[in-house]
């Protein structure tokens, strides 16, 4: 879970292969569904409409019969139905610098165009709850944060 340009999408996608699971990531699995990035969707549908649909592509990639990695849209958190279903499961909070944030997510032509702080603003505090490990990849390069999150998930599991 994380700010949008956290870098959920790099390493999930290292983490799904490295521990042999599935990786569902919110923006595809919402344009798969409705056919239209989130960009889109709050723009003709509006932001609480997806934050709807980043709710439930989570609950259900959740619900699946066998374990896997999930990039989990930032506004998941508020809901408590979510937070609720993620009891058991390891959760990594994603972090970087705001100006980094901004930059990555700036690129892109899915994601829709906001501040950092936009998603911090509420989160913070629901992230840190719910979190197991809290990873900056502004530093690091995508390989060493997904070695650094499968040690700490190994360590969980012993």
């Amino acid at each position: 879970m994380g700010a949008m340009g956290a870098g959920k999408t790099t390493l999930g996608r290292r983490l799904s292969e490295a521990l042999d699971r599935d990786f569902h990531d919110s923006d595809q699995s919402i344009e798969r569904r409705i056919g239209k990035s989130s960009r889109e969707i709050a723009q003709t549908d509006g932001v609480d409409a997806l934050h709807r649909l980043e709710k439930d592509v989570f609950l259900e990639a959740l619900a699946g019969d066998e374990p896997a990695v999930i990039a989990a849209a930032a506004s998941v958190i508020e809901d408590a139905e979510v937070r609720r279903g993620m009891t058991g499961a390891f959760c990594v909070w994603v972090i970087a610098d705001p100006g980094i944030l901004d930059e990555r997510a700036a690129k892109g032509d899915h994601r829709r165009p906001v501040a950092a702080s936009e998603h911090l603003e509420g989160r913070e505090r629901l992230f840190r709850e719910m979190a197991d490990l809290v990873i900056d990849t502004g530093d690091r390069s995508a390989r060493e944060t997904a070695t650094l999150v499968l040690e700490e998930l190994r360590g969980a599991e012993s």
